[in-house]
């Protein structure tokens, strides 16, 4: 990992939602990032199943607030053949949510370049790109001063601005 990487991780942590599932970087002699004891860089495995939104953050001000990643029920799928779908709410899903997302197309595919960095692309607009730092929680977490609980086996995903800067996290929950 070179160093303009590295700066990027690390200034990735500090918003990786509410400081809780900070990654705290390493810079051994192989160049290999390692996470603290609670958490790992994700790796493709990781992601794949349905998630619901636990909570985002942002410290970025957006120009539409009815945006739909900013409505506070959402549930994303990531499948083994690389599609992700996803679907917002401002009320609670009446529905299961694997129920909810069938009935969504396959409009996006994901990609790991690496463990840590996902990458999501619009089918119809390949041009149409976000890059997402991604945490998998390994232990249990509590942090009081942020009132956030991590449970083991949550995701973190924080999107990466053209920059970057950590521009919005979310934590995701089986």
């Amino acid at each position: 990992m070179n160093r303009s990487t590295s700066a990027i991780l690390a200034s990735l942590c500090g918003l990786t939602l509410l400081g809780a599932a900070e990654v705290a970087l390493a810079a051994p002699n192989d160049g290999a990032a390692s996470a603290k004891s609670y958490s790992r860089f994700c790796k493709a495995k990781d992601l794949v199943g349905t998630w619901k939104l636990v909570q985002y953050s942002s410290q970025f001000e957006f120009k539409d607030p009815n945006a739909p990643f900013l409505l506070p029920h959402q549930v994303f799928h990531f499948s083994e053949g690389g599609s992700m779908k996803s679907a917002y709410s401002a009320q609670p899903f009446a529905a299961d949510p694997k129920k909810v997302l069938q009935q969504m197309p396959d409009e996006v595919n994901y990609s790991f370049e690496r463990e840590g960095m996902v990458t999501l692309k619009a089918r119809n607009a390949p041009a149409s790109t976000e890059t997402w730092h991604c945490v998998t929680i390994t232990a249990d977490k509590k942090d009081v001063a942020h009132r956030a609980a991590m449970k083991k086996g949550d995701v973190v995903m924080t999107l990466v601005g053209k920059n970057g800067q950590p521009v919005f996290s979310r934590q995701l929950r089986r």
